[in-house]
């Protein structure tokens, strides 16, 4: 099963999104609107978000500089975002290189400031740039960040920049039985340890969490109330719907 996932990872390309979402005209590929998930932005918000890829430029490395510097803008469109970020502006933006067989795909999207924010001391509340901080964070936690990850501001507003969808995939919770859910959590386990590791001194971390099964019962129970509450919140958002359509 999860070869299956790493096999569709690998299919999920810019040429693939160039066929599901675009649509040629007269030799012009253009984004195919799908309201509400994509649509059409004003010129005046293509021009802005154009301008802004400017200064992402800058937060590359000198590599990956000259490679995006290779390609021209051709359309902009605003795409719906996922539950986390409901709300926030999220725009894509399709450019190609050195023809209609080199395209690229890059998303420009809001990052407002963390949720833990509120509960850090005062100074260490204090970020200069939110698409940084997070731009900084994926960085330090990944192994092999998105070759194009960076950072831009547009009016007053903070964006993360990243290729779109690049090699990337999942699979359906139905799916996950037995041995393949067991596997899928160890793996999950694994990146989200060497992560944390990747972030901070390993070896208070490791002291931290010791040697007994207090943390993993800890985990445990924090998950299985969060599976609760999530439920809870659909039977309320189905509830909601209900008293609003009768």
């Amino acid at each position: 099963m999860l070869d299956t996932v790493f096999q569709a990872a690998q299919r999920i390309t810019p040429a693939r999104n160039l066929k599901r979402l675009t649509i040629n005209t007269q030799g012009r590929f253009r984004f195919r609107d799908r309201r509400p998930i994509l649509e059409h932005v004003p010129p005046g918000t293509a021009a802005s978000i154009v301008h802004a890829l400017k200064n992402y430029v800058l937060t590359l490395n000198a590599s990956r500089r000259r490679t995006f510097e290779r390609y021209r803008p051709a359309d902009v469109a605003f795409k719906l975002v996922g539950t986390g970020s409901v709300g926030t502006r999220d725009y894509v933006v399709l450019l190609f290189g050195n023809d209609a067989n080199d395209p690229l795909f890059i998303q420009v999207k809001q990052e407002l400031p963390s949720c833990c924010a509120a509960y850090l001391p005062a100074p260490r509340r204090r970020v200069v740039h939110q698409g940084r901080r997070v731009c900084e964070g994926q960085q330090m936690m990944q192994t092999v960040s998105d070759p194009f990850l960076g950072y831009t501001r547009c009016g007053t507003h903070d964006y993360l920049v990243r290729q779109l969808a690049d090699h990337k995939a999942g699979l359906a919770p139905t799916e996950l039985e037995g041995d393949v859910l067991l596997a899928y959590a160890r793996l999950c386990g694994e990146v989200l340890a060497k992560g944390h590791a990747r972030t901070t001194d390993a070896a208070t971390l490791a002291g931290y969490v010791g040697g007994s099964a207090k943390l993993d019962a800890a985990i445990a129970d924090f998950a299985v109330a969060y599976a609760t509450q999530t439920k809870q919140d659909f039977r309320q958002f189905v509830a909601g719907l209900r008293t609003r359509r009768s």
